[in-house]
């Protein structure tokens, strides 16, 4: 398993078997076979059935000719099987799987709901925004570094570990969450000089943000808030165009060019142009008014969406598109926690670090408990960044999930008979 940016692509498998004789064989080679989402139909068949079972239901592409070898064998040629593409409009699972260091990620992704089948599946790209988000809460590299170390030992442990139950389990599992988290409070306080409370200049040189951002790291967050202000404007405005961006490519996937035009680079022509005038003047209209970047960064894209909206959905286009100004401006105000956050961290480096005389040693063994607990805030602040302010921008997650081995278990039903004749459909998932 590995990364995937989408679900990945499935086959409609029907398949008839002509002879009963050797149904427990095909069940048991079924629920042998990875990635399967079937349904065995045993009794009441229609007239004209081509056998006695059907089973239908999804494979990935990927193994279509290893499930027809493997039931041709079992049931030595008294098959039928057949494949097809998914139809259009027809409700399809989606199948994701995503290696040992993203899976975290896949959960967050789909406690939100899962990705339809064709949509861009945001894992990937979630961890990345996760990390943005984070690593400037949580900007110390010393605290970083402990919860990154933290992360490496529930990682390998997990790999070793096959019992995996209550909140134990879930950390265990969560050890490449935990190195994210821990790796990008490191390059957040390395970009803002934060270790223990102390404020340390990491790099050899200052990095200036041109005009409009004009931010000069590092800085102290505590001792000179109005960079930071700017800076967490800044991070909102970059995770908000990427899922903007992301929009444009799942329309582009739908096929639908008119609405990835008006509705997708229309709104990013806004958002970039809107976000620039705020760098550059703040709330200063009229400044703003005597610069070019108001009829072209911003009336003209917002005339255009708007013109779009009314086309693409009539009146309620309207709504709509009210709707979409609002929550852009809100859901970039939100970003301002980072800010909150940031502050909220120094406060209680410092004070840490102030209890203990500013010894290094008691300002470690003090923060193990800060870190636990803002960790914590930190962690539910940014995955509700990452649902609301950011998924809105692009992420419908309506699809269904793909259940693997949804077959009928004979020992369920205290059966002998590997056939069926009194129900019709079984559709019991397999204990996984």
């Amino acid at each position: 398993m590995g990364v995937s940016l989408r679900p990945q692509r499935l086959k409609h498998a029907s398949l008839w078997l002509r002879d009963k004789a050797y149904f427990a064989d095909l069940v048991k080679a079924l629920n042998d076979f990875e990635d399967l989402d079937l349904v065995v139909e045993v009794a009441r068949l229609p007239p004209d059935a081509r056998g006695e079972v059907h089973v239908t239901g999804w494979v990935p592409a990927s193994k279509v000719h290893q499930l027809t070898s493997t039931v041709e064998k079992v049931t030595e040629g008294h098959t039928e099987i057949s494949f097809s593409d998914p139809e259009l409009g027809k409700e399809v699972p989606s199948l994701i799987r995503h290696n040992r260091f993203l899976r975290p990620f896949q959960k967050l992704v789909e406690s939100f709901g899962t990705p339809s089948y064709g949509e861009i599946d945001p894992t990937l790209f979630a961890a990345f925004s996760f990390m943005l988000v984070f690593g400037f809460m949580f900007a110390d590299v010393g605290h970083g570094l402990i919860l990154a170390a933290f992360g490496v030992v529930a990682y390998i442990m997990g790999g070793k570990t096959t019992e995996r139950r209550g909140i134990f389990g879930y950390v265990l599992e969560s050890g490449g969450l935990l190195m994210v988290c821990g790796l990008s409070g490191v390059l957040g306080g390395v970009l803002l000089g934060e270790m223990f409370g102390y404020h340390v200049s990491f790099l050899p040189s200052k990095i200036v943000l041109p005009k409009p951002v004009r931010i000069v790291l590092p800085f102290s967050p505590l001792k000179d808030p109005m960079p930071m202000f700017r800076l967490s404007l800044l991070v909102g405005t970059l995770d908000i165009s990427f899922g903007l961006v992301l929009n444009i490519c799942n329309k582009l996937l739908d096929r639908k060019l008119r609405s990835a035009f008006f509705e997708g680079f229309c709104w990013l022509w806004f958002y970039v142009g809107l976000m620039y005038s705020v760098f550059s003047y703040g709330v200063n209209l009229m400044a703003l008014t005597g610069d070019p970047i108001m009829l072209w960064g911003i009336l003209m894209p917002l005339s255009l969406m708007l013109i779009g909206k009314l086309s693409l959905e009539g009146l309620d286009g309207l709504m709509h598109f009210v709707e979409q100004m609002i929550s852009t401006v809100s859901n970039t105000v939100s970003y301002l926690r980072i800010l909150a956050l940031s502050l909220a961290h120094s406060i209680i480096s410092s004070l840490v670090l102030e209890v203990g005389g500013h010894n290094l040693l008691v300002a470690i063994i003090g923060s193990l408990p800060a870190i636990a607990l803002e960790g914590l805030i930190v962690f539910i602040h940014s995955t509700r960044l990452m649902w609301v302010e950011w998924f809105s921008k692009f992420y419908h997650g309506k699809g269904t999930p793909f259940k693997a081995k949804v077959l009928f278990d004979w020992e369920i039903y205290g059966l002998e008979s590997p056939y069926l004749e009194a129900i019709q459909t079984v559709g019991v998932r397999h204990p996984a």
